[in-house]
């Protein structure tokens, strides 16, 4: 049963709420890339949020290995942003803000994960 209070207690996480947000709207916008890359830029795109979703859930759980996981989240997610960079710069991503909206969204990821990480406290490695 305490499993699922820690399970709960991820899923309302701001972190985590927004890593989510961010694969819905990759979610939304993957279908439209060209057929050359919605299956090869665009699958990868979709992989790569939902491990970032595991791996904010990971940090949360396993308190041990906790900067571990968020090493690993800031790898992964710097190669989302890239490829979210190339899909916007390469007009793939439709529709008017969409593209602004998932890089700001990307924006403030990036400011919680740092903060969480800048957090702990220097022998915790």
């Amino acid at each position: 049963m305490a499993e699922n209070k820690n399970i709960k207690l991820v899923s309302n996480a701001p972190l985590y709420k927004d890593v989510r947000t961010l694969l819905n709207n990759i979610l939304d916008v993957t279908p439209d890339f060209p057929r050359a890359y919605k299956y090869t830029i665009g699958g990868e795109m979709q992989k790569i949020a939902v491990s970032l979703l595991n791996t904010v859930a990971s940090a949360y759980m396993d308190k041990a290995n906790r900067h571990q996981h968020l090493t690993k989240f800031k790898a992964d997610f710097e190669t989302l942003k890239t490829l979210v960079r190339i899909a916007g710069e390469r007009q793939w991503i439709k529709g008017i803000g969409r593209h602004a909206l998932i890089i700001e969204l990307m924006d403030a990821i990036g400011k919680q994960s740092t903060a969480w990480k800048n957090s702990m406290p220097v022998g915790s490695e």
